[in-house]
């Protein structure tokens, strides 16, 4: 169905057209779920056991003491005391349920925790590289350790490429190329945060979709969250530079993009993503798995409302 009826380029290309090219540069197999993890050397991790107290239920905490009297007394009234000097000078209390922004945290480990949420890795792989909503997409906890920072950045450069179906889509979610999009510190920065073990950086999370506002509100966190904008530009204006016959990665949205784009063939082409092309040609990702239904319905509701090209 998708680009060999849409040729045409508003959800971008891809590089990694291995079945254009008559080879696969980076022995590339999507044969197998498993071979997203043979690819990065990541080894499954054996299921856990539901008793394990570090896999959740099992473990009870211990009663705390019963205090009575004046000690019990004396707890509460310096307790509130501490509460009330917290809210007069603005502190804030250790129990606080919101994120510490202030924490200590290595200037380069920090960006690339933000990049990796910001270019949406963690929307595949899941937050800290702990998995993502696809199972055949990798864990990267352990990718650090088997991987030399070279290797990670052209895995992030070049991707493992995905091939094309018959309709120009994929089957399955591949890596695809980040080259033209992300900078090299960026990408360095990337590499720095996989290689200290994906640790949690303060701040360094997605936005939560509203409810109850609609759906044009929520498909535009939508947007920003899956990384859209990183590709077709705030607001879907486009401008993003592609080695492409466009030259750029095309806007979303208008006229003549609605006419050929309805909002099904919106959600099929967001789904399957497309390869067409050659490296290093950026291409459109495969989202079905991992965008939920729900989600892609307001994501096409926001785009539906995007201006389109000004010319």
């Amino acid at each position: 169905m998708i680009e060999a009826e849409h040729a045409n380029r508003w959800f971008g290309a891809n590089p990694q057209a291995t079945s254009s090219q008559g080879k696969n540069l980076h022995g590339w197999n999507r044969a197998t779920p498993k071979d997203w993890r043979t690819a990065l050397g990541v080894a499954e991790e054996p299921p856990k056991d539901p008793g394990d107290p570090g896999a959740g239920g099992g473990y009870q905490y211990p009663e705390p003491p019963r205090h009575r009297g004046r000690i019990a007394v004396v707890v509460v009234v310096v307790a509130v005391v501490a509460a009330a000097l917290g809210w007069i000078f603005g502190g804030s209390s250790s129990s606080s349920s919101g994120p510490n922004l202030t924490a200590t945290v290595n200037a380069t480990t920090a960006q690339g925790g933000h990049d990796f949420v910001n270019f949406a890795c963690s929307a595949c792989h899941g937050m800290q590289g702990k998995g993502g909503p696809d199972k055949s997409v990798p864990v990267l906890t352990s990718i650090g350790a088997t991987k030399s920072p070279a290797q990670i950045s052209a895995i992030i450069n070049d991707g493992l490429g995905g091939v094309a179906n018959a309709s120009g889509g994929t089957n399955a979610p591949y890596m695809p190329t980040w080259r033209n999009i992300l900078s090299a510190q960026q990408v360095s920065d990337l590499v720095a945060y996989i290689q200290a073990g994906l640790p949690v950086v303060p701040g360094a999370t997605e936005a939560v979709v509203p409810s109850g506002q609609g759906n044009v509100v929520a498909g535009s966190v939508i947007f920003d969250n899956f990384g859209c904008e990183n590709c077709h530009g705030a607001n879907g204006l486009g401008g993003v530079v592609n080695p492409s016959p466009d030259g750029t990665i095309p806007p979303l949205g208008g006229a003549a993009f609605s006419k050929e784009f309805p909002p099904q063939t919106i959600i099929d082409v967001i789904k399957s993503g497309s390869i067409i092309g050659k490296n290093p040609i950026t291409s459109m990702p495969h989202w079905g798995g991992i965008i939920p239904d729900a989600q892609l319905q307001q994501l096409v509701a926001y785009i539906q409302t995007l201006p389109g090209p000004s010319k």
